[in-house]
């Protein structure tokens, strides 16, 4: 018998790197009862026991033929899906087994295309009365939040610069590594100066310098639903780039190296390397354990003028990996708490405020800051906390 008088959210990949996270953060939340969910029963029987309360571990396939019947079974309030990589998931097996039983659907991919063309399954989400979120995670869920905030003083927006640069004495999860390693040579449009040109990922290192203790980080192009979702959505933009990378540079000129050998048609980035990586990459010396992320924007400002503003976020002391879910988890709580009423499926696009996600890293060693730029495009300042 199902006690309708708790919320019942089930995470898939629930014993995931970032599928735990949310877990944890979200256990505050009152009247919940949690199912860790994914292939290894054992491992989500040990997550849910960890989490105690009211949480249960259950054996649950992402590709199973008959998931939407089991999800009606399980009688849900939202399921959230953090069992990547959504790179190769194409098909939206799990978002589809949603709106066939009916359960109220978030992710946190921050894959392109799943994003992008995310709402093509708006009109089912809409029919069986859902709603529908996709990337509540870094991107497009916290750097469009932080989007908003830029534009109360840039309302004109020429160009859109984002980056991450993660610590890199943390600990990372396989489905993590795969889906950046998988990627690297693959080619993707982005919009440069009012034209649309091709990228791809692991090209243009670079670097740049983030506030104390972060400071200059080595980073590469990548394919994020930024790159599609700011031009959509901001109608006086002529250019929009994103760029992440590891620590210390020898890790990420050898990640470099693997892209432009992939391009030659190379067997670089496999599967089989990816898991290598993942285990090689967590015993290289050196980094550290600070990470961050910005949100840079160059424009008109209201009175008409060129400026230009950026946001920050910095993680220290290995607190970095409690930012990408804290969008997941601000959205749960927005559908559990009855705040989304709007039937459909929709990108994570501007759904959340910077305080709502902000609120979920409370606890941690978080810094945030948003400061005026020079609009010389190469005298943009370091980033600077406060």
């Amino acid at each position: 018998m199902v006690n309708n008088l708790n919320k019942r959210v089930l995470i898939l990949g629930g014993y995931g790197n970032f599928g735990a996270r949310i877990a944890q953060m979200l256990k505050s939340e009152p009247n919940i009862q949690l199912i860790i969910a994914g292939h290894n029963k054992r491992l989500a029987d040990r997550c849910a026991e960890e989490l105690g309360g009211l949480t249960e571990g259950l054996r649950l396939e992402r590709d199973s033929i008959n998931l939407a019947s089991q999800l009606k079974a399980l009688h849900l309030d939202l399921l959230i899906h953090c069992a990547g990589p959504f790179q190769r998931e194409s098909d939206y097996r799990v978002a589809k087994a949603c709106i066939e039983s009916r359960t109220p659907y978030i992710d946190i991919s921050d894959a392109r295309r799943f994003v992008c063309d995310f709402h093509r399954l708006s009109p089912a989400a809409e029919a069986a009365g859902i709603a529908m979120v996709s990337g509540a995670s870094s991107l497009p869920g916290l750097s469009s939040a932080a989007l908003v905030e830029i534009q109360r003083e840039l309302p004109v927006i020429h160009s859109v610069e984002a980056a991450i640069a993660p610590a890199h004495k943390i600990e990372r999860g396989l489905a993590t590594v795969r889906s950046g390693f998988e990627s690297l040579g693959e080619s993707f449009p982005q919009l440069r100066e009012g034209r649309w040109r091709e990228s791809f990922s692991g090209n243009h290192l670079r670097s740049i310098t983030l506030a104390h203790p972060v400071g200059k980080r080595w980073l590469c192009d990548f394919e994020v639903p930024d790159l599609e979702l700011c031009p959509r959505h901001l109608p006086d933009l002529t250019s929009a780039s994103f760029a992440t990378g590891t620590e210390p540079l020898t890790l990420q000129a050898g990640l470099s190296l693997c892209a432009h050998l992939s391009r030659l048609q190379l067997p670089a980035t496999s599967s089989r390397l990816a898991r290598i990586a993942h285990k090689f990459s967590a015993r290289w010396p050196g980094g550290s354990p600070h990470g961050g992320m910005i949100v840079r924007a160059t424009g008109e400002n209201v009175e008409g003028k060129k400026a230009a503003r950026q946001w920050q976020i910095l993680g220290l002391d290995g607190d970095g990996v409690w930012i990408p879910p804290a969008p997941a988890v601000a959205m749960a709580r927005k559908f559990l708490r009855g705040e989304i009423q709007e039937s459909g499926a929709r990108a994570c696009w501007q759904l959340l405020s910077l305080d709502e996600i902000l609120l979920e890293l409370k606890d941690y060693s978080i810094i945030t800051a948003i400061e005026f730029l020079s609009t010389e495009r190469h005298s943009l300042p370091a980033l600077v906390a406060s």
